[in-house]
């Protein structure tokens, strides 16, 4: 892989924004949206979006562990990438976004629960440890059509971390360089789990891979650190990324696609997008994330009577896109700064993590 030559920043943009559209038809209950309909019900562009972001953090929190394989330094600058932007994103959907909603509601803000039980304030304190425990403020979303969660978003930041600890096991024990066959095995049986828990039956594997809902995610995060670990032997061209393309739009199209897709998304995304370089000035794809589905229930209030779902998503994109860059640049970027220096190794690839 060239140094430095790739798009990852622009590729977690496309997997933020396909999250938001796949968010956008269920806030809005606009019907089935494009991708959900065209694969007879197998996939959401969400669960692309997703997937693809644990395929590309496996390879590159794997690349950044190898580069400085230093426990103390890991942990802060994965602490630093996380939670600084998500305890801000928890107080603005708290004490801006909740209260906006309410009055949107009620034409005042008198009632609105700030500090009692189900409030604001819980809703902080509740969820400051990547756990979700409070999916909503009081009853704002009462005359939403999806009132389930405020920012349902953010329950995938905890399977993020707890894949930042595996990255951390896996190097401590050399399955990132030395050990790469131990990875290997690893990969197949995590694989091997997902594709039996697909179809309906008993249970196969380990009960904290068979009931969470964040296996797929985990397999895809696995996958991406494969990718980075086996990437000297691992050599697709664009003609064989071009016949993974047809093969996953196949499956799409005629089923069987989930059996392939963490292989796929990881190697389209990981593969694809380093054959060319774009680097973006701002990153604004944690905040897009974050931030994009209380923003879009916001805005559901705001438009209701209900507008064309284009013009919602168009309007969800752009807001949401501002607030992202203001939280990059006034929250995550100053404290991404404080990332202690790393030790490179001779082959660097950027990252962004």
């Amino acid at each position: 892989m060239p140094n430095h030559k790739n798009a990852f920043d622009l590729l977690r943009v496309i997997f933020a924004i396909m999250v938001l559209v796949s968010h956008g038809y269920m806030i809005t209950g606009a019907g089935t949206e494009p991708l959900q309909l065209f694969s007879k019900g197998q996939i959401v562009l969400s669960e692309i979006g997703v997937m693809g972001f644990f395929s590309l953090s496996g390879y590159l929190i794997a690349a950044s562990f190898d580069r400085s394989p230093n426990i103390v330094r890991f942990i802060r600058n994965r602490f630093l990438r996380l939670f600084p932007g998500y305890w801000v994103c928890l107080i603005v959907t708290a004490f801006v976004i909740a209260p906006a909603i309410f009055y949107i509601n009620n034409k005042n803000i008198a009632g609105f629960n700030f500090w009692n039980v189900n409030g604001s304030f819980s809703f902080v304190y509740q969820n400051a440890f990547l756990t979700m425990r409070q999916w909503s403020v009081g009853n704002v979303l009462q005359y939403s059509l999806y009132k389930d969660s405020l920012n349902g978003s953010l329950w995938s930041l905890f399977p993020e971390a707890l894949c930042y600890g595996l990255t951390l096991f896996l190097g401590l024990f050399g399955l990132l360089n030395k050990n790469k066959q131990a990875l290997l095995l690893l990969f197949i049986l995590v694989y091997t789990i997902y594709v039996v828990n697909l179809y309906p039956g008993t249970p196969f594997g380990p009960t904290f891979l068979t009931l969470s809902n964040a296996r797929k995610l985990y397999t895809c995060y696995v996958c991406g650190t494969c990718l980075y670990v086996f990437r000297n032997e691992i050599f697709i061209d664009a003609k064989g990324q071009l016949f993974i393309f047809l093969a996953s739009f196949a499956l799409i199209k005629f089923g069987g696609f989930l059996m392939i897709a963490p292989v796929s998304i990881a190697i389209l995304g990981v593969k694809g997008f380093s054959n060319f370089q774009v680097s973006l000035k701002y990153d604004i794809s944690y905040g897009l994330y974050i931030y994009a589905f209380p923003i879009q229930q916001l805005l559901f209030r705001v438009f209701n009577p209900a507008i064309p779902v284009i013009w919602y998503l168009a309007a969800c994109i752009a807001l949401t896109g501002i607030v992202a860059l203001i939280s990059f640049i006034w929250v995550e970027r100053p404290f991404l700064r404080l990332k202690q220096p790393q030790t490179i190794k001779p082959e660097v690839i950027k990252t962004g993590a």
